[in-house]
């Protein structure tokens, strides 16, 4: 009988012990008075998210608790906050204390976790002025072949369905661009995933892209259970497919070293560019390590490269032709400038895509209005109290942009596309810090905006005048957003497509 008891008493003990680990961060941000939707016990508010997803969720949270407040991302504490004053301070004022995005992804393999994206500190900042040069204007210049190749091959796959008869899916047409785009500039890789999906390397890159695969079994024990980590690594575990990623890294690994092997470094793209750095580091005899980046380094940018840059501007172009399709006006406005800018014959280019005013305009509209990202968050190496917030040593700060860029402050009758909000005269209504949100803020802002933007705008200047987008049937009268890490609609987003001459 006493055995009995004692058992009892040792496994109710076991039980708050165990429920006192999975709550007591909990009570990290009620000690400093700020509300936000109740955590469930070592999830926090994941599985809000996971069932309404983060856009969703984070736009009703901001209705329901106000400009700033709290939630928990598994156990780890996050102030959501769209105040700019305090976004600010965090990502530009307060850098040094900010450098390290949030949240954590747990169970990154070796060498994919070197991402510039995703270390902080000085390995951040060695990694950064390294590559910086990479994405200069003239650099980027050098990539217009690569560019119109593949614009080329949208415009062949878009003429083929108009001779069919068929709508465009332009999920699968503006992911195969993007991919063929990332896969040439980065790597110097010449393909075409408009007209085939037999490439190994493209085929096994797709399967480690997919960043709903941040959130499996092993990634959530990880979160749930930091402590666990060492023996999930041990045992193999990985957020990303082992075989693919194995299979793309070395891939990217033998590419390195046949560029290294090669006397001959006159390919344009960013792998050579960061060996030409490396070249350069050591024919000044600068310190070599500050200068140039290892080959697991260099397979790891690879890598980064494809995931930053393949979701983020298939999204944005997708939504971005969606948007013109529905608003007829606003794509022959759009048709008009670019024609009034390069005419019907001249080639686009990196220099002429740029000087379109209206062009940038629509683009950015739509990056308001469906922004590929759901948050963009950096972590405190130290306590701060910003206007009033304390803000505790490990916790983080962040905001929602879908919910920013829906604030009716900045942005009157928000859910309507009006690209006009970002013509220069109306500059001065809209906050400096929110006009790249979306590609973040501060030292940290995307290094590839500039190649972002340049290959989203070529693709709309090479299809917009060849062909014009319409409307039909199958065409959705409104987009929901599907429970996804990034911005996708619920259903295939259809439109139908005119030759223009």
């Amino acid at each position: 009988m006493e055995l009995a008891w004692s058992s009892i008493v040792l496994l109710t003990l076991v039980i708050i012990l165990i429920y006192v680990y999975g709550t007591w961060p909990f009570s990290l941000w009620s000690q400093h008075g700020l509300t936000g939707p109740t955590p469930l016990p070592f999830i926090g508010n994941a599985w809000t998210i996971a069932t309404k997803g983060f856009f969703n969720a984070t736009l009703e949270w901001g209705q329901k608790y106000g400009k700033t407040y709290r939630i928990y991302l598994m156990r780890e504490p996050m102030l959501i906050t769209n105040d700019l004053d305090i976004l600010k301070e965090v990502f530009v004022k307060d850098f040094n204390n900010f450098s390290f995005r949030a949240p954590d992804i747990p169970l990154l393999p070796y060498p994919v976790d070197l991402g510039v994206s995703l270390v902080g500190g000085d390995q951040w900042k060695r990694l950064r002025n390294i590559m910086n040069p990479s994405f200069s204007s003239c650099k980027l210049k050098m990539m217009d072949c690569f560019v119109k190749r593949c614009c080329q091959n949208l415009i062949t796959s878009i003429d083929e369905s108009v001779r069919q008869g068929k709508p465009l899916r332009v999920k699968e047409l503006f992911g195969a661009y993007t991919l063929d785009v990332i896969a040439g500039t980065g790597l110097g890789l010449e393909t075409n995933s408009q007209a085939e999906d037999d490439n190994t390397f493209l085929n096994n890159a797709k399967a480690v892209l997919g960043l709903s695969s941040l959130v499996t079994l092993p990634a959530v024990l990880a979160s749930a259970f930091p402590f666990l980590v060492p023996a999930l690594k041990w045992l193999g575990c990985s957020v990303l497919p082992d075989k693919e990623t194995r299979f793309v890294v070395s891939t990217i690994q033998k590419l390195v070293e046949d560029r290294r092997n090669h006397s001959k470094k006159t390919s344009p793209d960013l792998m050579q560019l960061m060996l030409n750095a490396e070249a350069s580091g050591a024919e000044t005899n600068n310190n070599l390590h500050e200068k140039s980046l290892s080959t697991d380094e260099i397979v790891s940018q690879g890598i980064t490269f494809f995931v930053a840059g393949y979701d983020t501007t298939s999204i944005s172009l997708q939504f971005l032709f969606y948007l013109l399709a529905t608003n007829p006006p606003v794509q022959e406005k759009l048709y008009r400038a670019i024609v009034d800018e390069i005419g019907d014959e001249k080639e686009a280019s990196y220099e002429n895509v740029k000087d379109i005013p209206y062009l940038d305009c629509c683009y950015r509209e739509a990056l308001r209005l469906f922004p590929p990202l759901p948050l963009i968050a950096r972590k405190a190496s130290e306590e701060r109290t910003i206007h009033g917030v304390k803000i505790p040593a490990g916790s983080s700060v962040g905001t929602s942009i879908y919910s920013l860029m829906k604030d009716e402050h900045y942005f009157p009758n928000p859910h309507v596309f009006r690209p006009e909000r970002f013509d220069k005269k109306n500059q001065d209504r809209i906050p400096k810090l929110l006009s790249d949100i979306v590609f973040g803020v501060g030292p940290r802002q995307c290094i590839g905006k500039r190649l972002a933007l340049y290959e989203a705008k070529m693709a709309v200047v090479s299809v917009l005048r060849h062909f014009r987008f319409v409307k039909i049937k199958e065409t959705p009268e409104t987009i929901r957003l599907a429970a996804d890490t990034m911005c996708t609609s619920d259903k295939p987003i259809l439109i139908g497509c005119q030759r223009r001459h």
